[in-house]
């Protein structure tokens, strides 16, 4: 099945809605970038999430449940496996700001 745009911001919108409820409230999402990235005739979903907080309050148990917890919710919109996810500190060096912003609906921060 080819991933389409649609797809891609069901993904950011699960992300955005569902990874909030378990991270500490001084860890805050910033931005969910989702893209299409190729292997040989096969595309794959890749997701960034940029946060603002301190590193050491994510946890790394915590985010491994998060990818088993929002398996149901991708598979409803054709994606299996979870794609991968990773995660950016906004205020740490890197090219991060280059990626297409998904903001949050009310453009605050969530």
């Amino acid at each position: 099945m080819a991933i389409t745009a649609e797809m891609l911001d069901k993904v950011s919108e699960i992300v955005r809605t569902e990874l909030p409820k378990r991270l500490p409230a001084s860890v805050r999402i910033h931005m969910v970038h989702t893209q299409i990235l190729q292997d040989g005739d096969d595309d794959f979903v890749h997701i960034v999430v940029i946060y603002e907080g301190d590193r050491q309050q994510l946890n790394p148990r915590t985010l491994n449940e998060f990818d088993d917890e929002i398996e149901p919710l991708m598979m409803e919109i054709g994606i299996h496996p979870v794609p991968p996810i990773s995660y950016v500190n906004r205020n740490e060096p890197g090219q991060w700001s280059e990626l297409k912003s998904v903001p949050p609906q009310d453009g605050q921060l969530v």
